[in-house]
């Protein structure tokens, strides 16, 4: 979980929560996971160590794995627009192309155009 969270800030530019519970819940009737072993009651061990990912790759220190917590921090939305500017990937972005692509990708008659690489053709006998 710690580098999925992280790296969609990153990515995305934008704050992550990532959040989890502690300790074990055990149901009071019995249940099957689908993976063909027998019925039981414990849903499993929650691993806690709830976090924040900032998008300049920055987190905070995660909470217990073992007690519950609150988590405050404070976040800098200013942060999400200075990096989307460092980066520039709006800036070489094409999005009327974007817009125009997946507008004929979406109708059912859509044929992709595909392109063979002529050196891969198998030669006949």
């Amino acid at each position: 979980m710690v580098f999925q969270a992280r790296n969609a800030a990153i990515a995305n530019s934008y704050f992550v929560g990532s959040i989890n519970r502690v300790g074990t819940e055990v149901f009071p009737n019995p249940f099957t996971s689908g993976d063909g072993k027998p019925q039981h009651a414990d849903f499993g061990h929650f691993y806690g160590s709830s976090y924040f990912s900032a998008p300049d790759a920055s987190c905070t220190p995660s909470l217990s794995r073992y007690r519950d917590g609150l988590l405050i921090s404070d976040m800098d939305l200013n942060l999400c627009r200075q990096l989307k500017d460092k980066w520039g990937f709006r800036m070489t972005a094409r999005y009327d192309m974007y817009a125009d692509m997946l507008s004929q990708y979406v109708k059912p008659d859509f044929e992709p155009q595909v392109i063979a690489d002529p050196l891969l053709k198998k030669k006949t006998a």
